[in-house]
């Protein structure tokens, strides 16, 4: 049984302009075309749910395609290249959230009046990152 694109929206949540996107993109391709309209083998249900789940770990489309598409080598350079990115954003996160923690915490009526913030944008001027200049202010 092929599904309409319709149908295949309604089984994975997913709307019918994003599986023309996927179409074009060649990460879900319709088995057939009746009357000039798509229509999916009941495996394209689980292959946007792969799509979804990568999406929602993190992955863009073109990487899902190259991963998709990829030698079982690749994908694990990827999950790898993938894994220190996400470190890299949490360290980012952990370091921000430090930052406004502080501006929450602040004696001064105002962050901005806050002469340790000065001195974080003044280490940002000199080039250090945001984490050596919260230190150095600290």
């Amino acid at each position: 049984m092929l599904l309409s694109i319709g149908e295949l929206s309604e089984r994975t949540g997913v709307p019918t302009t994003t599986l023309r996107y996927y179409d074009e993109l060649g990460l879900v391709r319709p088995t057939a075309r009746a009357a000039g309209r798509r229509r999916y083998a009941e495996s394209a249900v689980r292959q946007v749910t792969v799509i979804v789940f990568f999406r929602e770990i993190g992955f863009s489309l073109a990487e899902i395609g190259r991963f998709l598409a990829g030698e079982r080598q690749s994908q694990q350079a990827m999950i790898d290249h993938k894994l220190a990115e996400l470190a890299e954003q949490q360290h980012r996160i952990e370091v921000a959230r430090t930052a406004l923690e502080h501006g929450r915490q602040c004696p001064a009526s105002q962050p901005t009046r806050c002469p340790r913030f000065w001195s974080i944008i003044e280490g940002r001027l000199r080039g250090l990152s945001v984490e050596e200049s919260h230190a150095r202010a600290h």
